[in-house]
């Protein structure tokens, strides 16, 4: 997996997850089980422009090298994996529904495909 590769799929997916938050947060939410009062739209909305922002750096920064593209992908490692655990912590504890669960495999497939190409930057140095 090239840097590229990962921060375009990166780029793209948080675009996609990004504006579906921002435009449309009830829908969004329900697919994952949980009712949107106010104040969660507004949390989301707002989790939605950082998902945007995001998805535009990775595609900005699709060409970085060195210690530039590093950063990048471990960001977005970081990222993922604190989404997977702060939404496993909250499955089992039941703040969130099972119905999120699947919502786990988007975290550890993106988290797998930065992760590849962070070896792929040091297997190249």
């Amino acid at each position: 997996m090239t840097p590229r590769l990962a921060l375009m799929i990166g780029g793209i997916a948080a675009v996609v997850f990004g504006l579906a938050l921002f435009v449309s947060p009830e829908s969004m939410l329900a697919g994952f089980g949980v009712v949107a009062p106010a104040s969660t739209k507004v949390l989301a909305r707002d989790v939605g422009a950082t998902l945007i922002g995001l998805g535009v750096i990775n595609w900005m920064a699709r060409n970085a090298s060195g210690e530039a593209v590093r950063a990048l992908l471990v960001g977005n490692v970081v990222v993922q994996a604190l989404e997977l655990v702060i939404n496993t912590y909250e499955i089992v504890a039941g703040d969130l529904p099972g119905q999120a669960a699947p919502g786990l495999l988007i975290h550890l497939v993106l988290g797998a495909v930065f992760i590849f190409a962070m070896r792929s930057t040091s297997s190249r140095a």
